[in-house]
């Protein structure tokens, strides 16, 4: 056991965090489990309602941090294309992502608000600088 108090109180948050992970690792294989078990049966419906419930737990648990989001990307797959194999799709397609989709529109009308002031200030003509003014030059002595 550790006698530093900090490294104390890591053990016991690190004790807890191993607690939830597990069991969101648990909740996931359950829930993949029985996505894999309902294509198995070929009920079309079933296994489109299993693999959605899937998805979103797979989701959850990226948002946890618990899996990775390649790893999750990976398993969604996995369970689509077995979704498509029994629904004889060629392809499962997924609704575009809303914040992905929202991002480039608002960035393309800042970018054309902001070229047009650039260009004013640059065609506007720079005022002649004044000349330098001279010194009356001092009598020798």
């Amino acid at each position: 056991m550790a006698n530093i108090k900090s490294q104390i109180k890591r053990i016991k948050t690190n004790l807890k965090a191993q607690e939830r992970n597990r069991a969101v690792k648990s909740e996931l294989k359950t829930v993949i489990r029985i996505a894999r078990e309902a294509i198995a049966t070929g009920d079309k419906s079933t296994a489109v309602n299993a693999v959605a419930a899937a998805t979103r737990k797979i989701d959850k648990a990226v948002s946890k941090g618990v899996i990775h989001k390649n790893q999750a990307a990976n398993r969604k797959s996995a369970i689509a294309a077995q979704a498509a194999a029994i629904s004889g799709d060629a392809k499962v397609t997924k609704a575009p992502a809303k914040a992905a989709a929202k991002a480039p529109a608002k960035a393309a009308p800042k970018a054309a608000a902001k070229a047009p002031a650039k260009a004013a200030t640059k065609a506007a003509p720079k005022a002649a600088a004044k000349a330098p003014a001279t010194k009356a030059a001092a009598p020798k002595k």
